[in-house]
């Protein structure tokens, strides 16, 4: 069955096209829009998860791409200026123009190979607008990035530290910010409560969202993208956005409380996977994890995903290396930050303003269908994991 992907994203747009693969008896080829429109909160996050599950379940993994009479190297260029494209291109086996027979495909490899050596040259990665992000291929040679990783000729590429995170994260809000406007940089403080959160999911995602069921072995095909995107609100839109229903409104209604006006600009950063999401590494990792809780389907996953938020180190059990997923809580709560989590077949989500972390924490998250804590609705299964938060940011005078 072949399958349209959305031209304009958003969480609902890409739910239904993962809905869509669910339901089906095969899953083969995808059209893509030549353009991307109505981008909104975990718009990107989502579309990239949606493309990495599509990537996992076709069978055939060709692209074609509407036909609007635009020259090659402009089709080439709009395929690698967008992060979910980006990865749509990587992922694919052929990729061809809607109702043509040339494979695009090497001329994309020669484009994408020079993309991504120049966002190895800046601490900010690719950008588009106030958008920044860096795409690891990691069944290549280009899923470790010298931002990220440490190279040398006798050992394999590891993981920098924590201070090279905070200046790359920083760069990264830094560029948004300026880009898009309204809004200062981080502070140092602030710089040091996101360079921690985000080393942590980097380095969860870089053990967890990158292997096959065996732990050394990579995924094939496999992509891992990390980005930032300055979100200029004005404060009507903030307003209107707490009196709306849905997942967000009462943390927009908590922020007009707690945050001064001048503090209602926002930056909203990314980490997404394309691995065996939560519960598919804790199981592959702990295979009797079953009969020690004794709950199986939705109510396991549930409570495997809570598990993952309250361990403080990785299962490689080097807690040099990290304190896991609640020091990213906790720094979220310092930010008073809104979060959204899709793995396997949960969406959730955790306004920290309105339920901030604490050190006895039971890490329940709210359902992002039902808005109601410690409820799961079951979505549609994807691949890996998506974490997006939304931070607020000072104005500029």
């Amino acid at each position: 069955m072949n399958f349209d992907f959305p031209t304009s994203l958003s969480i609902e747009s890409c739910e239904e096209f993962l809905t869509q693969l669910a339901k089906a008896d095969s899953v083969e080829d995808i059209l893509i829009p030549e353009g991307t429109k109505n981008i909104a909160f975990g718009s990107y996050a989502a579309a990239i998860q949606a493309i990495n599950t599509w990537g996992r379940c076709s069978s055939s993994r060709n692209v074609y791409i509407k036909a609007t009479g635009a020259e090659i190297s402009e089709r080439v260029g709009e395929l690698l200026s967008r992060p979910h494209k980006f990865c749509l291109s990587m992922l694919a086996k052929n990729i061809y123009v809607e109702g043509g027979l040339e494979d695009l495909r090497p001329s994309v490899n020669r484009s994408a190979r020079d993309v991504i050596e120049q966002q190895g040259k800046t601490k900010f990665g690719q950008q588009r607008g106030g958008l920044c992000w860096f795409a690891l291929v990691d069944h290549s040679t280009k899923g470790f990035d010298r931002n990220f990783y440490l190279h040398s000729h006798d050992k394999k590429p590891t993981v920098r530290g924590q201070l090279q995170f905070r200046s790359v994260i920083s760069a990264m809000v830094g560029k948004s910010t300026n880009l898009v406007g309204g809004a200062e940089p981080l502070n140092d403080e602030e710089s040091d409560y996101l360079g921690r959160a985000f080393y942590e999911l980097f380095l969860n995602t870089h053990e967890h969202g990158s292997r096959s069921v065996e732990k050394d072995t990579w995924l094939k095909p496999g992509m891992r993208v990390i980005y930032t995107n300055g979100v200029n609100l004005s404060a009507s839109i903030v307003d209107a956005r707490a009196a709306a229903s849905g997942a967000m409104s009462n943390y927009f209604s908590a922020a007009i409380e707690e945050l001064p006006l001048e503090r209602r600009k926002f930056i909203e950063i990314s980490v997404v996977d394309s691995g065996l999401g939560y519960e598919g590494r804790w199981r592959a990792d702990q295979p009797q994890i079953e009969s020690e809780t004794g709950l199986s389907g939705l109510d396991a996953e549930y409570e495997i995903f809570k598990k993952c938020f309250t361990f403080r180190q990785t299962s490689s059990g080097k807690s040099s290396k990290g304190h896991g997923l609640p020091v990213v809580m906790e720094r979220l709560t310092k930010l008073k930050a809104f979060m959204r989590v899709r793995s396997g077949r949960l969406s959730l989500f955790r306004d920290f303003i309105n339920n901030p972390f604490h050190s006895e924490d039971l890490c329940e998250f709210e359902d992002w269908e039902t808005l109601e804590r410690g409820a799961r609705t079951e979505m549609a299964p994807v691949s890996g994991v998506a974490v997006t938060f939304l931070i607020p940011l000072e104005m500029s005078e």
